[in-house]
């Protein structure tokens, strides 16, 4: 089983931290599950059926986007209206009950604009606050935020590459921290020794 990270980034094609990010997850196919749901919902109509079987054939779920008005992008708005069903998430059923989950995103301004005296007036945890209690309200096991800071520098300029590069790596790491794997390479060395 792997760690299933689904994705919505309405503009994937101009994105330089996501899919950075995911160019490094991609590195390491047998241990994650990368779903973007622009691509394979180009009509917007999630089938819920489709998602759930994903989810329920997964270790861990991690959602990944962009911080989009101090919120989630539209499509995985839809995601969360259409997949965390009464009768399969709750109330009846708790198909994430002890799920590792997690939320990983990417803010356009600096760190120090998302806290209580900066620009944004609060932090990327207190505005995507509902994530955190919907994952609870389901039984998952929530594991915390990964954020990215500064994706689109407010001068036009591309985020830092050797920053950007260590949030990917990290990012990996924070993914594996979720389950408590170990990337298969480690695994392959622990049980095939001197190899």
């Amino acid at each position: 089983m792997k760690t299933l990270i689904i994705v919505d980034h309405p503009h994937y094609d101009l994105s330089t931290a996501n899919r950075r990010w995911l160019d490094e997850v991609r590195k390491y196919p047998d241990d994650f599950q990368v779903h973007n749901l622009q691509s394979s919902y180009p009509r917007s109509s999630i089938d819920a059926a489709s998602e759930h079987r994903l989810i329920d054939n997964a270790d861990a779920l991690v959602l990944q986007f962009p911080i989009y008005w101090f919120n989630c992008p539209p499509m995985m708005k839809s995601w969360m209206d259409s997949v965390l069903t009464p009768g399969w998430a709750y109330a009846g059923a708790h198909h994430l009950e002890g799920k590792p989950t997690a939320i990983a995103v990417t803010c356009g301004s600096p760190q120090e604009a998302y806290s209580p005296t900066g620009a944004n007036g609060h932090t990327v945890q207190e505005y995507l606050n509902s994530f955190e209690s919907s994952f609870r309200h389901v039984r998952a096991d929530f594991k915390g935020f990964y954020v990215f800071y500064g994706a689109a520098p407010a001068d036009g300029s591309k985020p830092n590459a050797t920053e950007l590069a260590a949030s990917a790596r990290n990012y990996v790491d924070f993914l594996y921290s979720l389950t408590g794997k170990a990337p298969a390479a480690v695994h392959q060395a622990v049980q095939q020794p001197g190899k």
